[in-house]
């Protein structure tokens, strides 16, 4: 693997359904927000899909209101009564079934019904889109892995009946190379670097889902040729603590560097897209113009 070699940017379309994913606090709502953007900017529309209160997805698309994203937020009760009500045939009976003293309890002790009715709300908002490219701001790195290992795990656990039936449909429509991709999102830093990397594969080797994308977000620019000399020829307090930063900055750039070539020992052969590192944290369409630049949306 190399880090940014031009000769080795090749990188293959994206399925309709994105799921992205990494570790909590690397911007992995904003890259796919990004991915979203940069599909409506193509297409016309797109539909970026994110867990829970819906804030964080809010945020990032403030600054692209006229893109074309539609905003979909899953709530995990609203998700659970709809799929129960599919398998039951009937939203009542669902919400009474739900409603009852012990499945509560049993739902608090075992979520992976919850957790699966949420995919399966991806699978519904998807099917909806008709066409439009649907980006999942999945939960975060060993949490995503789980649930995309969900479905596989419960349709061989039932083996026949509603639950599977449900499963064996979400391995096919979600957990599947050619009906979703997957966006690994990191830092360049070097345990998350290294969990990351992990991540990817046990994607590969658990889910049989291989990332289509390594996104590594701020990565250091490199120094400009002789920043350091003129550092150090300051001759001042200032200029030696200039020194100090300058060459932590290029110590850590190194190093993230030499994580990413390390991640053939782990059977990760992934280009990374190195997201450079700015003043600002940018918004979804400035992401999506940067995706468009290097042909990886």
């Amino acid at each position: 693997m190399t880090a940014g070699s031009p000769a080795a940017r090749a990188f293959p379309p994206l399925a309709s359904i994105v799921l992205v994913t990494g570790k909590g606090g690397v911007g992995k709502t904003t890259i796919a927000a990004g991915i979203a953007a940069a599909a409506a900017k193509r297409d016309g529309k797109a539909v970026l899909v994110e867990f829970g209160d819906g804030d964080s997805g809010r945020r990032v698309l403030a600054g692209a209101r006229k893109s074309g994203v539609m905003h979909e937020v899953v709530e995990p009760k609203t998700a659970l009564e709809a799929s129960v009500g599919r398998l039951l045939g009937s939203k009542m009976l669902a919400k009474v079934f739900i409603g009852n003293f012990a499945v509560r309890r049993m739902l608090r002790a075992a979520p992976a019904l919850r957790e699966l009715a949420m995919l399966d709300a991806v699978g519904q908002i998807a099917d909806k889109a008709k066409g439009a490219r649907v980006v999942v701001d999945m939960p975060a790195t060993g949490h995503g892995l789980a649930w995309l290992r969900l479905p596989i795990q419960m349709r061989d656990l039932f083996g026949s009946g509603g639950l599977f039936e449900l499963s064996e449909r979400l391995v096919h429509r979600l957990v599947a190379p050619r009906a979703c991709s997957v966006v690994v999102v990191t830092l360049p830093e070097r345990m998350v670097l290294t969990e990351t990397l992990e991540l990817c594969s046990a994607l590969e080797r658990e889910v049989g889902m291989p990332p289509a994308r390594l996104v590594v977000n701020r990565f250091p620019h490199p120094l400009p040729p002789g920043a350091i000399d003129q550092a150090r020829a300051l001759g001042t307090e200032a200029g030696a603590h200039l020194v100090e930063v300058l060459e932590a900055r290029e110590a850590a750039r190194e190093e993230a560097i030499a994580a990413l070539r390390g991640a053939s020992s782990l059977g990760v052969a992934l280009e990374p897209l190195l997201l450079p590192q700015a003043g600002f944290d940018p918004n979804a369409v400035q992401v999506a113009d940067w995706l468009v630049a290097k042909e990886a949306a």
